[in-house]
């Protein structure tokens, strides 16, 4: 009879998970955006529930409603939102907000709530920004402006620089009822900015939302752009943005090559076999196709293995990668990598990182790998305000230098080791104090610090945690 009871049990559960609504939002217009007085406000609300809204028609036991209040008042209107149609695998839910409610100057507050009869349940939705999801403690919000006085030609502008293949370029909106290849926008002296004029007539909403389009590529890595129409002149010039926001910052200014290095020691310790290893990652030349083999790295021995690569003038400065062992991918989650940024204010760089250990990699961004020719401790660890840094000597008449770092990668101190690295030294450990001040003699905070060690070819680097 138990055996009954729960089986009965875990078939009502399942049936409740499965019941849920699994989205609401979409809800346009967008909260803290102007409407016109005097004019009806039209909100349109999507929801989806798995198996239920794909199919055609309203989906079984779905339904939505609006609330609406001015921000002055404290009890919301409640209004059905009727079943409008299809987008995609959502239901579309439309009602309006009538003029009559509201004046200029107002602030209405909304949101948009979905019930399922089948289980008693709500979903309240986000707007096409992503804000929210709104309910009647977080409400959106409306602005109540008067309509524009006069006919405003308004240019739009968009550099198109950072974009790897042009098509007709074109800008959609509130204006036109966000119909793409409508208002064109061209490149007459070609220096990669397009623009285009349109028209805002009298009476229009003085804000206004769009985007610009490739072809038929939507910007599609920001939210919807806006701008308040500027009536006092027939004239609006808006400034030149980057298509999707590129930012030329995150783009190489020259070729760097980077040097890749990996410690396989923990895996090999635990019995992986390393009979080859690949990187693959989201910039060229790297890729994501394991099974090619591309871009193979050299094994130097004591389980460490690296590779040279070019990347060149233009390439995205944040690279994602990961290592394939044996022409597959062994090393972590399908959403795990190891980070790195690109730095071209050389023409060179190192990037050091463990096997299996996922995230930033580099010294200058968290990570703990060891020239194994060199011992370097340092003890107490973590410390209060004092640690001892202790090395062994790899290479005769060589001075040794120290730096230490803080997990943002910006060098704190460095520490000079002048002559440790002697004939006389080599039969026992060297030892150098830091004592947790920075360059100008300042304490540093508690945090972790990496120091490391570099003397002649040699480079070794390791983690320290500060605890005042």
């Amino acid at each position: 009879m138990k055996k009954i009871t729960f089986f009965l049990i875990f078939i009502l559960v399942i049936s409740f998970l499965n019941a849920l609504i699994g989205w609401s939002g979409n809800i346009w217009p967008n909260s803290e955006t102007f409407q016109i007085d005097g004019q009806d406000i039209t909100i349109y609300y999507q929801i989806w529930k798995d198996g239920i809204t794909p199919g055609e028609g309203q989906g079984v036991d779905i339904s939505a409603k609006l609330y609406y209040k001015l921000s002055t008042q404290t009890e919301y209107v409640e209004i059905d939102m009727p079943y409008l149609g299809e987008v995609g695998n959502n239901d579309e839910y439309s009602t309006s907000i009538p003029n009559s409610f509201f004046s200029e100057n107002d602030i209405l507050n909304f949101y948009c709530e979905g019930y399922d009869a089948s289980d008693e349940t709500y979903s309240y939705g986000t707007d096409q920004n992503g804000a929210g999801p709104f309910d009647a403690e977080n409400p959106g919000i409306y602005y109540i402006g008067s309509p524009t006085e006069q006919d405003v030609t308004v240019t739009f502008q968009v550099n198109m620089s950072l974009v790897d293949e042009i098509f007709d370029v074109s800008v959609a909106g509130t204006f036109n009822e966000w119909t793409s290849g409508q208002d064109l926008l061209t490149d007459p002296d070609t220096d990669e900015i397009y623009t285009g004029d349109v028209l805002i007539p009298a009476g229009s909403s003085q804000n206004q939302e769009y985007k610009f389009i490739n072809g038929g590529q939507w910007e599609d890595q920001i939210g919807n752009r806006s701008f308040i129409v500027d009536d006092s002149s027939p004239t609006q010039i808006l400034d030149v943005v980057y298509f999707n926001d590129q930012n030329p910052n995150d783009y190489t200014t020259q070729d760097v090559t980077i040097t890749f290095n990996v410690d396989v020691a923990d895996s090999a310790n635990a019995g992986a076999i390393f009979n080859t290893l690949s990187i693959n990652g989201n910039v060229a030349p790297l890729d994501w196709d394991f099974a090619d083999m591309n871009n193979p790295l050299t094994d130097l021995g004591n389980n460490l293995w690296t590779i040279e690569l070019l990347f060149p003038t233009g390439s995205w400065k944040y690279l994602e990668f990961k290592f394939a062992r044996n022409g597959n991918d062994y090393e972590a989650g399908f959403e795990d990598n190891h980070l790195a940024t690109i730095d071209d204010s050389s023409p060179t760089q190192t990037i050091d990182c463990i096997y299996g250990q996922m995230g930033s990699a580099g010294i200058d961004e968290n990570v703990e790998i060891s020239n194994p020719k060199i011992i370097l401790n340092n003890y107490p660890n973590p410390f209060r305000n004092s640690t001892t840094i202790s090395f062994s000597p790899t290479e005769n008449g060589e001075n040794a230098e120290i730096e230490i770092y803080n997990i943002k990668g910006q060098k704190v101190k460095s520490l000079e080791c002048v002559n440790y690295f002697d004939a006389k030294a080599t039969e026992s450990l060297s030892h150098i104090i830091w004592n947790g001040k920075d360059e100008n003699n300042k304490p540093v905070s508690s945090g972790i610090y990496f120091y490391k060690l570099k003397s002649g070819k040699s480079v070794s680097t390791k983690k320290m945690i500060l605890m005042r």
